[in-house]
């Protein structure tokens, strides 16, 4: 049951981050949406135990997450960015699962600062946090993303993909 509830906590965090991306605004270079395309890596639950590696191509977020107990997860879907308000709001939406398992929309506020992206998300049919403080209930939790540097990316991925290694 608690592997159920950490997956479960893990999958909207990582919904919640992908949501912060998507929008209408454009991919010019000083976008929200510009400055996210790419690789981003963070611990993510209560103990800041779970894995979490997002890719942001567009407005598609693919996030990989990978729990203390081993479990692994891949879930896709897209992020919407509301750059006009304060705090900035993300929404996480058509979230699937590799059973292609739908998941309700995360809604969350973001800042992004460099190569940190920070997201603090409602939690599981939460309402929207209006400040960055972790909440109750399963991923109402603030999640802070670092960009992971190119020579990185192969790295990441040959740890988020355990096939990975198998087809060097």
């Amino acid at each position: 049951m608690n592997a159920k509830i950490s997956l479960i906590g893990a999958t909207i965090t990582a919904l919640s981050l992908v949501s912060a991306m998507g929008g209408t605004e454009s991919t010019k270079s000083e976008s929200d949406l510009a400055r996210l395309q790419g690789k981003w890596t963070a611990r993510a639950g209560a103990r800041k135990e779970v894995r979490v590696l997002l890719e942001v191509k567009g407005r598609q977020v693919t996030a990989s997450i990978k729990t203390p107990q081993g479990l692994r997860l891949l879930l896709e879907g897209e992020i919407k960015l509301d750059e006009s308000t304060s705090p900035r709001q993300l929404d996480w939406i058509n979230f699937t699962g590799a059973d292609q398992q739908e998941f309700p929309p995360l809604l969350a506020i973001y800042s992004v600062d460099g190569d940190q992206f920070t997201v603090c998300n409602g939690g599981m049919n939460g309402a929207r946090p209006t400040r960055f403080k972790a909440g109750d209930g399963i991923l109402a939790e603030v999640v802070i993303f670092e960009r992971l540097p190119k020579v990185a990316v192969g790295k990441a991925n040959a740890a988020a993909d355990p096939s990975a290694t198998a087809k060097r």
